[in-house]
């Protein structure tokens, strides 16, 4: 058989539990769904960073973040270490991106059309590299700068800019980004004064099934689709957040941080400063409204591949770069190694295969650059990878994946046994959870287990070796 088209799309600070084919009653993703009723789910699934940057790159190279030189945004990927892209590239594969990519995030300059040489090195044939949902209105090559001059193209960091620009809307949406950096508040929530049509990820979605309307069958394609939300600022267009007028969500978990290092309780304070829980249902609101948004345009996608007859012939991967804590523990984004930051959607489903369902290997994201060349029919050396291919799980299942987790950042890292969390904190105390007993990580039981703590740490030491 021909090699099969793979259709990547990648969700930004998504929530595992936030899909309604995860259990979920409270926000409906039917087109999410889809795809998951024709795949594996892997409900298990971790990012290995719990940050942006550090856990793409991890996916290029299919190494740790360590090994890539990668524990904190703003790092760009080295131009000498292989990519993934690379690997299809040469096999034949026309490789392209919509969306953001976050290789080189130091920058914050994507090119006017989105197609920076550096993004053709990496490996992309067709890049269309847009801005991060964050840093979606600073001006080019400085953060946190709002300085923007509509009539200066010097000024302008990326393609989305320029397309609001030249519809008028700039000016607007720097304007508020500016406000609410000015009184920033991890909940501050409120509509985009953007329509639908014009929002960040409405963009992605319609370049995305332009590039499908376009590719010539010569050739198989990998499309990597970079969704920007439900990352925060939350600012949902007001035509779906409106649809979540009179929705009361889930209690996030409360915790009294009792036992929990100085840093996480020093960052619960700030994120949760002066929160009703009004204040934290209207966050939830804004939330789920940016996931039906691209749920409705994963579903554009979908029915796309469907009507120019690529459904039989493409392998379509839903994921994320990491989760969202939404409150959980007083905490919002992410950068913890908690299950609401650690944990991410991932499903693969593979049309050649006939098997549905979950499995409950411990995935990890970097896995998905073995995955991807061995449905490509790549050859590569497992010797130099960190990632192990998740196909025997897509055609099996009975095969044992891995059996640790592994996540990093700069001033922490967790190893995850499949019972036990390890949670390693640079200058202040670890912690130790029992996920079968205690879900939510409220009861840090590391001083009851030094044992099992110290052989965690000792599987960590091997992982970073």
């Amino acid at each position: 058989m021909s090699q099969p088209n793979i259709l990547l799309i990648m969700v930004d600070q998504f929530r595992f539990d936030w899909m309604s084919c995860a259990g979920t009653d409270f926000v409906d993703t039917p087109y999410i769904d889809r795809i998951a009723a024709r795949g594996i789910r892997f409900p298990r699934a971790a990012c290995n960073s719990p940050v942006c940057g550090p856990s793409r790159c991890s996916l290029a190279a299919g190494v740790y973040p360590h090994r890539v030189g990668n524990l904190e945004n703003f790092v760009n990927y080295p131009s000498e270490r292989a990519t993934y892209y690379q690997a299809l590239r040469r096999a034949g594969y026309r490789v392209a991106i919509v969306g953001k990519s976050d290789l080189h995030k130091g920058d914050h300059f994507y090119g006017m059309d989105g197609d920076l040489p550096f993004m053709y090195h990496l490996g992309f044939t067709d890049p269309h590299e847009t801005e991060g949902k964050m840093n979606a209105a600073f001006r080019r090559n400085r953060l946190m700068s709002f300085d923007l001059d509509p009539g200066d193209d010097s000024h302008i960091a990326g393609p989305y800019q320029r397309y609001l620009r030249d519809r008028g809307l700039l000016t607007a949406f720097t304007e508020d980004y500016r406000r609410r950096f000015a009184d920033w508040k991890f909940w501050n929530a409120w509509p985009s004064p953007l329509p639908a049509e014009h929002f960040h990820d409405s963009y992605i979605g319609r370049k995305s099934c332009e590039f499908l309307e376009r590719v010539p069958a010569e050739s198989p394609w990998h499309l990597f689709v970079s969704f920007v939300g439900p990352h925060d600022p939350w600012d949902a267009p007001a035509e779906y957040v409106d649809a979540f007028a009179n929705k009361t969500f889930p209690a996030s978990i409360g915790d009294d941080l009792d036992k929990k290092p100085e840093w996480i309780r020093k960052k619960s304070k700030k994120h949760s400063a002066g929160m009703s829980a009004d204040d934290l249902n209207n966050v939830k609101r804004h939330y789920g409204a940016a996931i039906k948004l691209i749920d409705d345009w994963v579903g554009q996608i979908l029915d796309n591949l469907e009507r120019k007859g690529l459904s039989d012939n493409t392998v379509v991967i839903f994921c994320a770069d990491h989760g969202e804590m939404m409150g959980d523990h007083g905490l919002f984004q992410k950068s913890t190694m908690y299950e609401g930051a650690l944990r991410i959607p991932l499903i693969i489903a593979d049309p050649r295969e006939a098997r549905a369902g979950t499995s409950d290997s411990l995935a990890e994201l970097m896995d998905l650059h073995p995955t991807i060349l061995e449905l490509a029919g790549i050859e590569y050396s497992q010797s130099r990878l960190d990632a192990r291919s998740l196909v025997p799980q897509l055609k099996r299942g009975t095969e044992p994946h891995k059996a640790f987790q592994f996540s990093e950042l700069n001033n922490t890292r967790m190893i995850f046994d499949g019972r036990y969390k390890f949670i390693e904190n640079h200058n202040d105390i670890n912690e130790l959870y029992d996920l079968q007993e205690d879900s939510h990580e409220l009861v840090n039981i590391i001083e009851e287990h030094p044992g099992l703590a110290q052989r965690l740490m000792g599987e960590m030491r091997l992982l970073r070796k």
